[in-house]
């Protein structure tokens, strides 16, 4: 645990997350029972109860004991699918790797960016870095903005806000009515294509994955000149093949694209 003297450090924060962690080692506590696990006062304990009831992540039973409420519930089963979706995704990942001999990856959205979650590298010797965990921001890549194009413009408009439109090359989208023009060209087309927007000497192919609960996208990054423009419909193809049979494994309905559009 960090040092209490931390001048960034929210101390009723901490206190609510250890209370929250708590509901994972039991399913239902008492006020008294509580307080005792978390060392802190009965009425301390009591606000802390107070406040994520108020905010549905935990409910008070009839009995008066307090329980997961449906937030903390949907965070869980959040978690279960986004893990669910790294281990399901693999075999179609590797697959994909296989038959375009690149880096194939899968992504989701969260906190506005682009959070790999599982990655397959290809057999070439040059070749992207598959870094599972790693983050980069949505509007500058293939996976990111099929991500962002699934959500509303409205939710769009929060992630700039919140993070702005950082040039990352000359090619990066750096204005939000770039941005959301390129999202509706993704819904109309079913495919995302990053031509050296996050990285100079890198493009990519990216597909929503259509699932309930979770924002999630599959791709294949490749260096430019081996993903050039005469290449990009039938690495498409290949992309939206591995979308589908995750989308199939994890029981959702396959995304709609139309090879003839990747070019």
């Amino acid at each position: 645990m960090r040092d209490s003297n931390d001048p960034y450090l929210l101390e009723s924060l901490r206190k609510g997350l250890a209370a929250i962690v708590a509901f994972s080692r039991r399913g239902s506590w008492s006020l008294a029972e509580l307080t005792v696990e978390l060392g802190q006062t009965k009425p301390t304990v009591f606000r802390i109860l107070h406040t994520l009831e108020e905010a549905s992540f935990v409910r008070r039973q009839a009995d008066g004991r307090y329980a997961p409420g449906p937030c903390m519930e949907q965070l869980g089963a959040a978690t279960a699918r986004q893990e669910t979706l790294r281990w399901q995704a693999l075999a179609p990942l590797q697959d994909l790797a296989a038959a375009t001999g690149e880096t194939a990856h899968v992504s989701v959205l969260h906190e506005g960016e682009s959070v790999c979650v599982q990655a397959a590298e290809g057999p070439r010797m040059l070749r992207m870095r598959a870094l599972v965990g790693r983050r980069s921001p949505a509007h500058a890549s293939a996976l990111g903005k099929a991500l962002l194009a699934q959500v509303t413009p409205r939710e769009v408009d929060a992630i700039v806000a919140a993070r702005g439109l950082a040039k990352l090359t000359p090619r990066t989208i750096v204005s939000r009515r770039a941005l959301h023009a390129a999202l509706a060209e993704v819904r109309v087309r079913g495919f995302a294509f990053d031509d050296e927007e996050m990285e100079t000497g890198l493009r990519c192919v990216a597909v929503p994955i259509p699932l309930t609960g979770i924002v999630a996208a599959v791709a294949v990054s490749a260096p430019a000149d081996r993903l050039a423009p005469g290449r990009v419909a039938g690495v498409g193809a290949e992309v939206r093949a591995a979308a589908v049979r995750i989308a199939e494994l994890l029981g959702s309905s396959a995304p709609m694209i139309r090879s003839q559009d990747a070019a």
